[in-house]
């Protein structure tokens, strides 16, 4: 007899194990506030990056997780990769932040596009998409700011 919700084979044994490593407390309440983890970083990086600021309830910063490093150009990015970490660390919530190695802060379409794509997915999951930042030499863009209807629920 089976029992119910057993895996009759797996291959892996999968672990989640959450222990506090930095006890002080960083809440993430506006972007500029996100953006300052990745001003150094921005003004040195030949290469786009996409990260994740994965947060709680109450926006208290959980991890930030480099999840795409892509070329001088662009960078191409799966949905599902993307929000792992977040589900990974119990997250509620999640800040995008990816940079430009041109300097250029301005979201370009395909930034648009994908902010979309992630925020119907996050929505499906019950996550909580707060904002995609654009990081250039010069400053940052908020999608959020720039197209507040796209976080109009339907």
């Amino acid at each position: 007899m089976v029992k119910e919700n057993t895996m009759l084979y797996k291959k892996y044994e999968f672990a989640i194990v959450r222990q506090e490593v930095k006890p002080e407390t960083m809440r993430i309440e506006r972007p500029a506030a996100a953006v300052e983890f990745f001003k150094e970083f921005a003004d040195a990086a030949t290469k786009e990056s996409l990260f994740v600021l994965i947060v709680d309830g109450r926006n208290n910063l959980v991890g930030i997780q480099e999840v795409y490093r892509g070329t001088a150009t662009g960078t191409s990015v799966r949905i599902a990769e993307l929000l792992s970490p977040v589900l990974m660390t119990q997250g509620v919530g999640f800040v995008l932040v990816h940079n430009h190695p041109s300097g250029d802060h301005e979201p370009s379409d395909e930034d648009a596009r994908l902010t979309r794509d992630v925020l119907k997915a996050a929505r499906l999951m019950d996550l909580e998409m707060l904002d995609h930042l654009v990081i250039g030499k010069d400053g940052f863009s908020s999608i959020r700011s720039q197209e507040p209807s796209t976080w109009e629920t339907e």
